[in-house]
């Protein structure tokens, strides 16, 4: 039998195994040298994102895409940041015109995520990342249609032509859902996407007594979190 080890050690991280947001990726590739300077973001909803964009770079071209009936799209304010509507499957980009697609918890809201993963897939640059997050174990929210397990969401990657590079573990999913029983979000849950989440933290105690390196952290707070973070690239041609 397979476990999630044997299919995904190759894009789970040994560096270290803190709890992270779809923010790290951004982050990460905002600082690079070769920092992109325009983004789509995917399903933007209020299009919090463009402040995070243009605080590594004010001149950073940010479109929002999201459908129309998006009760978090209608609450967008204009900035000066274009909003554009779609059907939920076509992008309105040329074929390999965009360098970066950000999507914060967008996927388990997408009705045909197939499709979208391959409309993804065409109009990324070669070389051009999907960095974003999505949900595991997380309860019914906001027309919420699915969840994904690590493993699962690499399939629907690899089937539209791109490749999983990394995935790390958000907060723990005994968190999400026990937010969820309690009440939503005015329970002091909140703060659990900033520091550590219980499951999460006993898992570090576990890597401590035992002496696990990173990667085997981070396999087992994937195998029981409620979101998780990734970063997908378009491959680049091969002569």
């Amino acid at each position: 039998m397979a476990t999630l080890w044997d299919l995904m050690r190759d894009c789970i991280p040994d560096d270290h195994a803190r709890q992270v947001t779809s923010r790290y990726y951004l982050d990460e590739v905002m600082t690079s040298p070769d920092a992109p300077d325009r983004v789509v973001d995917l399903g933007c909803g209020r299009g919090t994102s463009v402040a995070l964009f243009r605080g590594h770079d004010p001149k950073v071209r940010w479109v929002g895409v999201d459908i129309r009936d998006s009760p978090e799209a209608r609450q967008h304010r204009p900035d000066g940041a274009q909003l554009v509507h779609f059907d939920g499957v076509r992008l309105p980009f040329r074929s390999e015109s965009v360098p970066l697609i950000y999507s914060h918890q967008v996927f388990e809201h997408v009705s045909r995520p197939r499709e979208l993963l391959a409309e993804v897939g065409r109009v990324l640059r070669p070389g051009g990342l999907l960095i974003g997050s999505t949900s595991q174990f997380e309860p019914y929210h906001s027309f919420s249609l699915w969840n994904y397990t690590p493993y699962g969401f690499r399939v629907l990657v690899e089937e539209a032509g791109l490749a999983l590079q990394e995935i790390r573990p958000s907060l723990d999913g005994v968190t999400l859902i026990m937010r969820s029983y309690d009440g939503g979000r005015n329970t002091g849950y909140g703060r659990h996407w900033d520091q550590e989440s219980p499951l999460n933290a006993e898992i570090d105690s576990w890597a401590k007594d035992t002496g696990r390196r990173a990667a085997l952290v981070n396999l087992r707070k994937l195998t029981y979190c409620g979101q998780f973070a990734f970063r997908v690239v378009k491959p680049e041609p091969q002569p």
